[in-house]
């Protein structure tokens, strides 16, 4: 995208994420507050300021939150969301927090699930566990998915619709199905994915009728997560008549199951590398009409990924820093594939893997969408 005012955007985004990713693997964890309270707090001019730098305040607000939560300090994340629920009072999202904080820090009952009090109370804390960095993609999940999920009453106060299903879109090899799986598991809701090949069939409208399948099967295990991988390859672009009207009405059967799934606690995500290819039918406000970008990982996360990736091989000490650095533009898939690498030259040397392996494997196998842009 060619929008300067997109490429500032990003850019400025990246480079936030970057530093607030380089102070937590420090364990400068007050340097990266300090940060998120300068976006947050940075006073602009009365009644200027683009969209993308108010979203940028908010999702710094909301990342100090969850930085807080993090670090198991719930009654200064509450002072900070009572703080926001007062001062904005039409943020809807503030709102909400605020009573999960409560429920977090003791002051209002948990729900009714079956677990103690001091059970859920830690697995509330313990929210994208295993999930490193992507603080703004979690940040927006948990902003425009989990809290209108989880607390739909005060969603309905204010009149605010529920999600009825999301898109995430991006490079291949980024971790979209990681996400979504995540994303089911802190709803709790059950998961059932679909690719291509699941509605594939033999038989004139045979796919329409597993369309419709899928979300009966969806709705008698409510609350349930339809999970269409591939989604444009099931949903292709209608207009421009190069779609056949097999594939057309497979399109509107699709249409017809989506239209208000979240009042029968069903939410459809789908993923895609090619948004534009997806029929816009599907994107439009009601549907699939929230979109996240899950791009390649950033600092924090491609420093637990290489870790991760090199847990149990042979090794001398790692500069994880540097690998991380150097990693900047690698998908998940690329990371563990110059992991993989950098092993096979240590194993033909009869040797532990060193910080040079990996960076030698780096520099013979550069990334494939280092240009890529949200």
């Amino acid at each position: 995208m060619n929008d300067p005012k997109h490429n500032k955007k990003s850019e400025t985004t990246r480079r936030l994420h970057e530093r607030i990713g380089q102070f937590m693997v420090r364990g400068q964890y007050r340097s990266a507050l300090d940060l998120l309270a300068k976006v947050i707090e940075d006073p602009l001019p009365l009644f200027q300021g683009e969209d993308w730098v108010i979203e940028e305040r908010r999702l710094a607000w909301l990342y100090r939150i969850n930085l807080l939560r993090e670090r198991n300090h719930i009654t200064e994340a509450l002072a900070w969301a009572c703080l926001e629920a007062e001062l904005n009072p039409d943020n809807v999202a503030a709102v909400a927090l605020k009573e999960r904080l409560k429920r977090e820090a003791g002051l209002l009952p948990l729900r009714k699930n079956g677990h103690t009090k001091s059970s859920q109370a830690k697995e509330e804390n313990d929210f994208w566990k295993g999930v490193a960095g992507m603080r703004e993609l979690k940040a927006m999940l948990e902003r425009d998915v989990i809290l209108p999920l989880l607390e739909p009453e005060i969603y309905s106060h204010y009149r605010v619709t529920l999600p009825n299903g999301i898109l995430l879109y991006g490079p291949p090899g980024c971790g979209k199905t990681f996400i979504a799986r995540k994303l089911a598991e802190l709803l709790k809701f059950n998961f059932i994915e679909i690719t291509p090949g699941n509605l594939a069939s033999v038989y004139v409208h045979g796919t329409q009728g597993k369309i419709a399948d899928l979300f009966s099967e969806a709705r008698a295990q409510a609350p349930c997560m339809l999970f269409f991988d591939e989604l444009d390859a099931m949903t292709p672009n209608r207009e421009g008549g190069s779609v056949s009207h097999h594939y057309a009405s497979e399109v509107n059967e699709f249409l017809v199951q989506l239209n208000e799934c979240s009042k029968q606690k069903v939410l459809v995500v789908g993923a895609t590398n090619l948004l534009e290819r997806i029929d816009p039918a599907v994107r439009r406000p009601g549907r699939l009409d929230k979109k996240f970008f899950v791009g390649p990982p950033d600092y924090e996360a491609r420093l637990e990924l290489t870790r991760l990736c090199m847990a149990n091989r042979p090794q001398e000490e790692i500069d994880w820093r540097t690998c991380a650095s150097e990693l900047e533009g690698y998908t998940c898939a690329e990371i563990e594939f110059v992991v993989n690498e950098a092993a096979r030259l240590a194993l033909g040397q009869k040797r532990p893997i060193i910080t040079g392996d990996i960076l030698n494997a780096a520099g013979n196998n550069p990334p494939m969408h280092s240009d890529v842009e949200e």
